[in-house]
Parts: structure tokens; C-alpha cells; sequence
């Protein structure tokens, strides 16, 4: 097995746009519906925070968790696509106790069905970097160790 003689820290600083067409990319809006058709997850009325956008919530407190959820979710109306959240013309960001209420709806049930739909690995093994050793490099607490 190959041993790590030096390694360093990367704390990339990332633009937002570039986190939110990300987002875009690997968990399409299409995988998102299909998640909440599976679960029965879809609200039953028109809400100010509908349960495609609070997935969208769930998943970006975990790339944000140092600001407030209302933070985190003006950013995510103001920077994810149109097509990937339907809000109507003058959407205005709901209290913290409607967004508690939001994700209670919603439910863990369709995280775990987008989870199975989206997750899989994704380097392979000419992917320079992810495996060493013959076993795949896993991220841990979002941490990067770069080897020399």
C-alpha cells in the first residue's frame, strides 16, 4: 500500500453559482419529483414553501450550515434555476417556525428515496485521485487530503 508522505488541507472558497448549477447537475429537478411522487410527499395545497423547495432546503443546510435556514433558503430561491423550483412572482421568505413546519411535512421518507435514486459512485478508475491503494477514496466531513 502507497503511503501519504505529505498531504495539506484544501478549503476551497466557492463561489455559490457555482455550488447551486452543481446541485443542478447531480440531483436533476426530475429526480426530485420522482422522489416525491414515490413517497407521496407532494402537498396537498399551493404553499408558500412547496416540497420540491424544501428538499432543495434540506440539502443545501448541509453545504450551508453555518447561517440560518431563512439564509440558506433566500440564497436557494435566488440562485437555483426556475425550472428546478416553482415559486410564484412574489415569494417572501416564511418565518422558521412555517419552514420546522415544511420539513415535518415533507418527511424523511423522500430523502431516503432521493438518496437511492441519485447516490452512486462516480469516479472510476482512471479517475486520478480516487482510489489508493486499490480501495476508492471517500470523502470524511468534507475534508480533502491532497497526497505529493
Amino acid at each position: 500500500m502507497r503511503q501519504i508522505k505529505e498531504f495539506s488541507l484544501i478549503t476551497p472558497v466557492i463561489e455559490a453559482a457555482s455550488v447551486f448549477k452543481a446541485l443542478e447537475t447531480a440531483i436533476p429537478s426530475a429526480a426530485i419529483q420522482q422522489a416525491i411522487d414515490k413517497t407521496h410527499s407532494q402537498q396537498e395545497r399551493q404553499r408558500k414553501l412547496p416540497s420540491e423547495l424544501v428538499i432543495s432546503l434540506v440539502i443545501a443546510m448541509s453545504l450551508w450550515s453555518s447561517v440560518s435556514m431563512r439564509t440558506v433558503l433566500k440564497n436557494l430561491v435566488n440562485g437555483l434555476s426556475r425550472k428546478w423550483i416553482q415559486l410564484g412572482e412574489h415569494w417572501q421568505v416564511p418565518s422558521s417556525s412555517s419552514i420546522s413546519e415544511a420539513r415535518q411535512r415533507v418527511g424523511c421518507r423522500v430523502m431516503t428515496q432521493l438518496f437511492e435514486q441519485v447516490v452512486r459512485p462516480m469516479a472510476s478508475p482512471q479517475t486520478d485521485g480516487a482510489f489508493l491503494g486499490g480501495l476508492r477514496v471517500m470523502a470524511v466531513d468534507g475534508t480533502a487530503l491532497v497526497t505529493s
